[in-house]
């Protein structure tokens, strides 16, 4: 069933955030410290979008797993991890829908500058 991805999608999502916080707190490095900012406020903001969307298409979405952040998560290996789950169920979660895919690219979008941020601006 399509809607398992959606729901882990969202949950993955929430998880990244606490992740990428627990990092933010604990970096030495004032533009880690700033990227990992950014990205916890825009992860969750495009991660709620895209539910709030979905429900909207295909009904009430339930049944999130639950997900332990990784406190010893170096960001520079999770994100693209992350990146590489969502892009997998992209089009299982899109489901045909062009802004549910609009969506799950913002989501993209977002690992994407984190990581441009972290590899490139020091």
């Amino acid at each position: 069933m399509k809607d398992a991805p959606c729901a882990e999608l969202v949950a993955r999502c929430f998880d990244a955030r606490t992740t990428m916080h627990l990092a933010h707190l604990q970096s030495r490095s004032y533009s880690e410290h700033m990227a990992l900012g950014d990205f916890y406020d825009d992860i969750a903001t495009a991660a709620d979008a895209f539910i709030e969307c979905h429900m909207g298409i295909e009904g009430m979405l339930t049944g999130y797993p639950s997900i332990s952040p990784d406190t010893s998560a170096k960001p520079l290996e999770y994100l693209p991890k992350l990146h590489d789950w969502i892009m997998k169920h992209h089009d299982l979660c899109a489901d045909g829908n062009t802004e549910l895919g609009n969506l799950i690219d913002e989501i993209l979008a977002v690992i994407d500058r984190t990581y441009y941020k972290l590899k490139f601006l020091k």
